[in-house]
């Protein structure tokens, strides 16, 4: 076994595994894309299978809600495992949201969002409500 190949081998159990979560980019009015950093993030489980492995490069089954993607993914063994992660999850997240928008799920993409922020929006409003509600039983005391 070659160094290469010792190498995609440890990539493959020790930093890459077979499940990761990848970001979905909030599609806009003007059709450009807008990775959320603060705020509600919908993310998408992504499931790899490893159908073939070479000296620099693996071939995966891509696996995310209901489709399945075959898909070579070129590994430098000259960078980093966390450099080679990173190119991976923004390959992944440009295969899943390519995917979804090819399939005319565009607007499901929005819906996920809106449906985060109102989630958000009724605990927040919940949390205000029992402070609220503490701060009117501890003005009720008589501080003596």
């Amino acid at each position: 076994m070659s160094v290469g190949e010792k190498y995609i081998d440890f990539m493959l159990d020790n930093i890459i595994g077979t499940n990761m979560k990848v970001q979905l980019p909030s599609p806009q009015e003007d059709g450009k894309l807008f990775h959320v950093k603060l705020g509600p993030i919908v993310y998408m489980d992504v499931t790899l299978e490893v159908i073939e492995k070479y000296t620099r490069s693996v071939n995966f089954k891509i696996k995310f809600d209901k489709y399945e993607i075959t898909k070579l993914i070129f590994m430098p063994i000259e960078s980093a495992p966390m450099s080679i992660k990173e190119k991976l999850n923004k390959t992944l997240e440009k295969l899943v949201y390519n995917t979804l928008v090819e399939d005319g799920r565009k607007d499901d993409i929005k819906q996920m969002y809106d449906d985060k922020r109102n989630r958000i929006n009724d605990k927040l409003k919940t949390i205000v409500g029992k402070i609220r509600e503490i701060e009117d039983n501890n003005s009720n005391k008589i501080v003596e």
